[in-house]
């Protein structure tokens, strides 16, 4: 599928739209089903074709016309079955769906299969194989996905990446038309209204003010590692408050649900707070949706935002908002030994929170008030970046479909050009030089001080030095784990005991939620771009990943890093996170279950052209 072009007619633009986002609802779908239903439950075929078979004619078509693999799910509570051609990366389940999806039914002919249809027969086989009621949340959630999918499908999307590094990023924090690959709902937003979808999604490109109230002093919770305290951080972007009052910024959205809350509409009335309104410069939504990026702040403001995007509500927990700060205290002492093992390295430091206490006797009112003006500064990228470098988040290149790789594409063939060489070892070289970036420092973190990263896609950011990997941001502390063996309560007497406990993964945890992230999650996607369907390609690029395995180990690795290190290289499977099964049981991120990917690097081969 190609791009939309500028010339298309806005009604033709549309209606591409809703095809696309419905095929993408299907593929998403399927990708989650394969890898955590059928698969593991033998249930999932994907084969050459051989023989003769009772496929439609649209399936022998596709095959005559490409070389493609057939995927087949049996449906077994509800006796039917569903086909498709694939290409692609298909031993890590990262299908390129070649054909229309098909469905056959028992004693029914083949019929093809819109997306709906083929969310309410999975539903409905899950709810049989469980015995539990039809999920209807989750095929709300499906439908809001599809449609918010739709409206930014709708959005033309720049086919070349900005010059200027702060219109780069910008555009690429704004330019993920496609959420996640292994997810049932990637785009869904639920609390948004469409107005809602319009004003604040950051793929319909918005910027936008914030709001502000003005809270007397003595109500405000902060903490802040620096020599300012948060509030004083944020004073300059602020407006004139008296002395004894803090202004307090809250996305424009969550402004109206908190003037709803009974405390703070209480509050406002009786002059105790004051609603300042919208006021001030734009700023950018970016990917996370509520993290608002302003260029030449030096902060990103991570705000709450009460509504469920993908799998949980989007605000800060009053106990997140003391962890990310301890992680911060845990980190910033090691920086000066990160940045001397690895130059590339720039961690978004997250050294102060703010919020709002009305200290009000109604126990669980005054938490949601608490959480829902929670606010973390996260460290600028303009802060960070080398001046010669062009920051973006690796979530646009990678992930993004057709988008993402198209942009690839052509940054690679210019690469290659410059320098006279073959785009696939150009591609080799640049592929090599983002392994070493990501996965070192990740694993040195995990390793020698039991510090668990999330390095996903929408965690990384880029920073190309003419064109080249050269520097890799790595961001989000509120999702950053630690070991409790390297990280035990005497060492965090500041943090109550909710938020010591939302800190700690044992060290199998810790393995499961990196080797996904950065394995599933990351590499197994950027591998899956950059082979681009040839098993050749796939094959030297994962092992560039077992060169650096290797190289890891040699330069930086201990008795820890050597078991799982081993692991991989024999091919332990990867780990990757059951999306789908946690949406359907209505499971807490945290509670989220595994299932194995078959791991290629044993069976790539042995030459590497980039060297």
């Amino acid at each position: 599928m190609q791009s939309h072009t500028n010339t298309e007619h806005p009604g033709a633009l549309r209606l591409s739209a809703e095809i696309a986002a419905g095929r993408r609802c299907q593929e998403t779908l399927l990708n989650c089903y394969c890898r955590e239903v059928a698969a593991p439950n033998g249930q999932l075929r994907v084969a050459p074709p051989v023989g003769q078979h009772d496929w439609p004619a649209a399936i022998t078509m596709t095959l005559q016309r490409v070389q493609g693999q057939v995927l087949q799910v049996q449906l077994p509570h509800i006796h039917d079955r569903l086909l498709t051609v694939v290409g692609g990366a298909w031993l890590t389940g990262n299908y390129r769906y070649l054909s229309p999806v098909f469905h056959k039914a028992e004693n029914k002919p083949w019929a093809l299969l819109d997306w709906e249809s083929l969310a309410a027969l999975l539903l409905r086989e899950m709810a049989l194989q469980h015995e539990l009621p039809p999920n209807t949340e989750l095929m709300e959630q499906i439908r809001n996905s599809v449609a918010v999918s739709t409206e930014v499908l709708s959005m033309l999307v720049p086919s070349t990446i900005p010059a200027d590094p702060q219109e780069a990023y910008i555009d690429s924090e704004q330019s993920l038309t496609f959420g996640h690959p292994f997810h049932p709902t990637p785009k869904s937003r639920q609390g948004f209204s469409d107005d809602d979808l319009l004003r604040y999604s950051p793929e319909l490109r918005t910027r936008f003010a914030l709001a502000w109230f003005a809270v007397p002093r003595e109500d405000i919770a902060q903490q802040s590692l620096l020599d300012a305290s948060c509030d004083q951080l944020i004073a300059a972007n602020a407006p004139p408050v008296p002395a004894d009052r803090v202004a307090v910024p809250v996305h424009p959205w969550q402004a109206g649900y908190l003037r709803e809350h009974p405390l703070v509409h209480h509050a406002l009335s009786s002059g105790r707070m004051q609603d300042l309104g919208p006021q001030g410069g734009d700023f950018f939504p970016t990917s996370s949706i509520r993290t608002l990026y302003q260029p030449g702040n030096p902060y990103f403001y991570k705000l709450s935002l009460n509504i469920r995007i993908t799998n949980c509500v989007r605000k800060n927990a009053w106990y997140e908002l003391e962890s990310a700060t301890h992680v911060n205290r845990v980190l910033h002492p090691l920086l000066p030994d990160l940045g001397r093992l690895f130059p590339g390295l720039a961690l978004m430091e997250e050294p102060a929170f703010l919020s709002v206490n009305l200290k009000d006797a109604d126990v669980e009112k005054n938490r949601q008030v608490i959480e829902g003006f929670g606010l973390i500064l996260r460290q600028s990228v303009d802060t960070l970046r080398a001046p010669d470098c062009v920051p973006l988040l690796a979530g646009s290149l990678f992930g993004n479909h057709y988008y993402g790789e198209a942009r690839m594409r052509r940054l690679l063939a210019g690469l290659a050009e410059q320098v006279g060489t073959h785009a696939d070892a150009m591609t080799e070289r640049w592929f090599s030089d983002y392994v070493s970036q990501l996965v070192y420092p990740v694993f040195h973190l995990f390793f020698a001080h039991g510090i668990i990263f999330e390095p996903h896609l929408q965690n990384v950011v880029l920073g190309l030095r003419q064109g080249m990997p050269a520097q890799m941001f790595l961001r989000d502390f509120e999702g950053v784990k630690l070991m409790p063996s390297r990280h035990p309560a005497a060492s965090m007497p500041e943090l109550s005991a909710r938020a010591q406990a939302s800190l700690w993964y044992d060290e199998d945890q810790g393995w499961n939620r990196i080797a996904y992230c950065l394995f599933v999650n990351n590499l197994c996607e950027v591998i899956a771009q950059l082979g681009g369907g040839r098993q050749a390609m796939t094959a030297r690029l994962w092992s560039v990943v077992r060169h650096h395995l290797h190289t890891y180990q040699h330069r930086h690795g201990n008795a820890a890093s050597a078991r799982r290190v081993n692991g991989l290289l024999a091919g332990s499977p990867f780990p990757a996170k059951t999306n789908f099964s946690n949406r359907f049981f209505q499971r807490a991120d945290r509670a989220s279950a595994y299932v194995p990917v078959t791991n290629p690097i044993p069976l790539a081969g042995l030459e590497a052209a980039w060297q």
